[in-house]
Formats: structure tokens, sequence, C-alpha cells
């Protein structure tokens, strides 16, 4: 099969972001990207993070607005705990929060959880789930939860995993080499250094 893709070629849609990713670079496009969950989610999650603390009975616990990088990571976990990350994920209704519970771990929050374990040498992350009131946001009446937030609250455990750390080692060299040739092109039909 000709158009057959190899192993450890760069998805279509990797590709897709890379090419996003350099004209924001190059022209300064940035594109906003906002809804109505991700807006619930940045409004509750000191809140979130306050129904970790009791349910983890973890006095204290605040919001991390260190962003962390290195060579191939970077990101803000959302808590650095001294044993583990938390990452909160504001559901945005009954039925996200319980398709949360009853679904696979997501892989992309998989993969957000590996990246942040990497970059403060930890091995053990949780990926929590609550559902909290939705505030009125101006285009969306308020809506109040009376069960108890134990009927609210789920997390998931993610360990470390050094084979997976490797694996997005990897996938980062191939997007900086595509990036690389891909500069070149630009330069090379537009004339430029």
């Amino acid at each position: 099969m000709a158009n057959a893709k190899k192993e450890g070629d760069l998805s279509a849609g990797c590709i897709t972001y890379l090419k996003e990713w350099y004209a924001e670079q190059k022209y300064g496009d940035r594109e906003e990207i906002r809804s109505k969950y991700m807006d619930k989610g940045n409004f509750c999650e000191n809140e979130a993070i306050d129904v970790c603390a009791d349910q983890f009975a973890i006095f204290g616990l605040k919001k991390n607005e260190l962003f962390l990088d290195c060579d191939f990571f970077c990101g803000t976990p959302d808590v650095i705990t001294d044993d583990f990350i938390i990452d909160t994920k504001c559901s945005w209704s009954g039925k996200t929060f319980l398709d949360a519970v009853t679904s696979p771990l997501d892989t992309d929050y998989e993969w957000q959880l590996q990246g942040y374990m990497h970059l403060t040498a930890k091995t053990e992350s949780r990926l929590v789930y609550v559902l909290l009131d939705t505030p009125e946001m101006g285009y969306i009446e308020e809506v109040n939860y009376e069960n108890p937030i134990q009927e609210r609250f789920y997390s998931q455990t993610v360990k470390a995993d050094f084979a997976k750390v490797e694996a997005i080692i990897s996938k980062v060299k191939k997007c900086r080499e595509w990036l690389a040739e891909y500069d070149n092109t630009i330069k090379t039909k537009l004339g430029v250094k």
C-alpha cells in the first residue's frame, strides 16, 4: 500500500497543528478557543481544587501558578502535592460527568499527566472530574446540583510510565524535524533566508 502510514510518521492532524503553530510563531496569529465548557472549567477551577482537598484529606491545596518546562515538555499542572499531581476537570452536566465516570481514561489527559509527572519528578497523578454548580455566565442560566459531593466527584490514578514519556520525546523530535523542513520550504518559496 503506497499510501499506508509508516510507523512513527506524523498524523495529518499533527501536521495541521504544526502548521498552525508555525504561523503563530512567524506572524503572531493566535486563534482564541473559547466555549461554555471551558468557561465553566476556568470559573470553577478553584472550587474543584477545594473539593479535592476535602476528598483527599489534604489541607491547604492551592492552584499551582508555576509554568514548568524542559526540552520536551511544558505546562502548568493544576495542583502539585508532595506525593502526586492533580488535574481537575469540571464537568459541564450530570451526563458529561457520568460519561467520564463510565468511560475509559481519556488518552489525551493521560499523555498530559505523563508530561506533568515528568516535569515534577512525580510518579503518580490524579485525574479528577467534579460536577459543580454552573454559575450564571451571561449566556446560560445558573444550574445547581443538590446531590452530595461524593456523587459528583470521581478520581482516576495515573502512574508514571517511562515508555510513554520516551514515546512523547520521540514524537517531539519528529515534530522538530518536520518543522525544520517546513521552515526551509517556506523560506525557499518566499525567497528569504
